[in-house]
């Protein structure tokens, strides 16, 4: 496809390319701004694009995208081959349906030809114009295919491992934790009922530590499964019995609900149960000297919270941990004794980590949290306490104590952009940024 971009470059009229791009100069934004109004026209459309985003974002982009690849002057093949593989890239990251990105580009290709054929061009042969148009547009939309499927092939692939990877872990004591956890809510609720009179103080059970595993978890575990789907309904069910409670029902109503919500919890636990069962143990993938994720599945697990986050509003956060002087500790104690401090900062940060969080680690000594149900505000004070904690904690190396433990952390809360890869690069540039006198950083 190089080839052929290299040949429609080099065919076209001089001032056919001209004429084109100062008809593309001029109307840009206009052909930008029916290409998004179409788009948001189609079903399922606003689940990718909405209108803040469109509005903010990607309508000056593409304008800006349309006037540099219809250029007056011949293209630069290799950037222009380059930024079309990257934008395919970056589609197929943002996971928006190949449909809708032939559709678009169809709507730019007719609002171009249309726009050509409303004006007067001088000493420009009009069908060369066009077939210029045509052509280019075709060949931008291939190029980004092949770079979109490929992508897709690699998402997929990293898909499955990350599962396989959930299902790989300790099940048996990872089913343990969550019947606990059921039960400790229910158990919560149970005496709420007995010991007070008026509405129950507790958190709903989509809220508590079991429903925030639920929802940012299991489903890495049994998404495709019927039972996955009865436990989701049987949370909503047993949140809307207790919002029964809360409006503190006759006692005959208020025995009758909570007997209902015994019977839901228990079906909850015996699906649970059903699902660990069906559940074999796989391949076991993570980071070889952490055992946390490793940050290949950085990106499948943040598109996932940006899916909940879009249905749901549910904000989150990245935390991104570094340890002070690596280098200068691997000097004073060796490639052994750093390993050794490696691990066991990173065994701290698993530990206070909530069971719906996600902990990489992202290079030497580099640890990222993805932080869920928090702001930059709540992740900045986890990250602060965690800090805190890390630095009155003395790790043992090879038998003898070690002191001098600090972290540098940097937060940013999820902005709403759909490509995961803009959230860690803003934790990475946070984590930069950071005062140099300071060990915090929040964006």
């Amino acid at each position: 496809m190089k080839q052929e971009l290299i040949a429609l470059n080099a065919s076209v009229a001089p001032q056919s390319r001209r004429a084109v791009s100062e008809v593309v100069r001029v109307s840009a934004r206009a052909h930008a701004a029916r290409f998004y109004t179409v788009m948001l026209e189609q079903p399922n459309a606003r689940f990718y694009l909405d209108q803040e985003t469109v509005s903010r974002r990607l309508h000056a982009s593409l304008a800006s995208w349309l006037v540099s690849i219809f250029s007056a002057e011949p293209l630069d093949i290799e950037r222009t081959f380059a930024s079309l593989l990257d934008i395919g890239a970056i589609h197929a990251r943002i996971q928006i349906p190949v449909l809708l990105i032939m559709k678009g580009f169809r709507e730019i290709k007719a609002a171009i030809v249309e726009r050509l054929g409303q004006i007067r061009l001088e000493q420009v042969d009009g069908a060369d114009a066009i077939r210029f148009v045509s052509n280019l547009i075709d060949l931008a939309l291939a190029v980004m295919m092949v770079a979109y499927m490929q992508a897709s092939e690699r998402s997929v692939r990293s898909d499955e491992v990350f599962r396989l990877f959930a299902l790989g872990k300790d099940l048996a004591a990872e089913r343990e934790r969550q019947r606990a956890a059921l039960a400790e809510w229910a158990q919560q609720i149970f005496y709420e009922m007995q010991t007070s009179f008026g509405a129950p103080n507790v958190v709903p059970l989509g809220q508590s530590d079991f429903g925030l595993w639920f929802l940012h978890r299991a489903n890495l575990f049994f998404s495709h499964s019927g039972e996955y789907e009865a436990i989701a309904t049987a949370i909503d069910k047993v949140d809307s019995l207790i919002e029964r409670l809360s409006a503190d029902p006759p006692p005959a109503e208020r025995v009758s609900t909570i007997l209902s919500i015994k019977v839901m919890v228990d079906r909850i636990g015996s699906l649970l149960a059903m699902l660990f069962d069906q559940s074999a143990e796989t391949d076991r993938t993570r980071d070889p000297l952490t055992r946390l994720l490793n940050k290949r599945f950085l990106t499948t697990v943040l598109l996932r919270e940006i899916e909940i986050q879009k249905a749901q509003r549910r904000p989150f956060s990245l935390v991104l941990f570094e340890i002070n002087k690596l280098d200068q500790i691997t000097r004073e104690l060796g490639h052994a004794g750093a390993d050794s401090v490696i691990q066991q900062t990173a065994s701290m940060l698993f530990n206070v980590a909530r069971t719906g969080d996600s902990v990489f680690r992202m290079g030497q000594g580099t640890f990222l949290i993805i932080r869920v149900e928090a702001d930059a505000r709540k992740a900045s004070t986890f990250a602060s306490s965690v800090a805190e904690r890390y630095a009155a904690t003395h790790f043992t190396v090879e038998g003898a104590p070690f002191f001098d433990n600090s972290l540098t952390f940097a937060v940013v809360e999820y902005d709403g952009h759909p490509d995961p890869r803009h959230t860690i690069i803003r934790a990475e540039r946070a984590l930069r940024e950071r005062n140099p006198g300071g060990s915090a950083s929040v964006a």
